[in-house]
């Protein structure tokens, strides 16, 4: 599970660092899993076999990053949703960072942190399928460039079916939130109101 280090300078309240880091220990872990990741690639056995030995002998945080098909996903998005352009790329993946701590905030439990790179991974769709589909309504675009309407029909149906999965996740987060708090949904408050007569009769009739 990774470390959120959430990061404030006292300059005007601006913001100043906010980001997900690793332990050191691994990241050393993940460059020599990589290292010996490249020499399986090229065809290495006997780097195949030491990869899988090192990776069945790490950390359950190692095996976690080393496996997150979400990071891996998000990094495939956005180039696309960047256009290529490199502070735009630089700068989503600082967001999804900022966004991951954000959400997550202080001592998320494993199944929270979970439901948080989901919304992660869904808000960069919805943004992309926005970007696209406003690119395809602008009035920049000559009638040979437009995609054609059969088109942006599945790209409408993606946004909803995208739209629907990330407001899902954000629902499931708060209630999971919810259960976890151990908070009851519904507090009965009884209040019982008795006159000075009442209470003077009790303390004549007490013993």
């Amino acid at each position: 599970m990774s470390m959120v280090s959430t990061k404030y300078e006292a300059n005007g309240g601006e913001h100043v660092d906010r980001t997900l880091e690793l332990p050191n220990e691994t990241k050393a872990k993940l460059q020599e899993l990589q290292a010996l990741s490249n020499k399986a690639k090229d065809g290495d056995k006997e780097a195949r076999k030491e990869l899988r030995r090192v990776l069945r002998a790490s950390s359950p945080e190692v095996v976690a990053r080393a496996s997150d098909l979400a990071r891996w996903g998000q990094k495939l998005v956005i180039p696309t949703a960047a256009g290529k352009d490199p502070l735009m790329e630089e700068a989503l993946v600082a967001r999804l960072d900022l966004m991951r701590a954000d959400i997550a905030g202080q001592d998320a439990s494993p199944l929270e942190l979970l439901l948080v790179e989901r919304i992660v991974s869904c808000w960069l769709i919805v943004e992309t399928l926005d970007a696209l589909v406003s690119v395809q309504l602008g009035p920049h675009l000559k009638a040979e460039q437009c995609s054609p309407m059969s088109y942006l029909r599945h790209v409408f149906k993606w946004q909803e079916s995208i739209n629907s999965r990330y407001f899902s996740a954000i629902r499931e987060l708060a209630r999971v939130r919810k259960l976890q708090s151990n908070i009851p949904g519904i507090q009965y408050n009884t209040q019982i109101n008795v006159s000075p007569e009442a209470r003077l009769e009790n303390v004549e009739e007490g013993p």
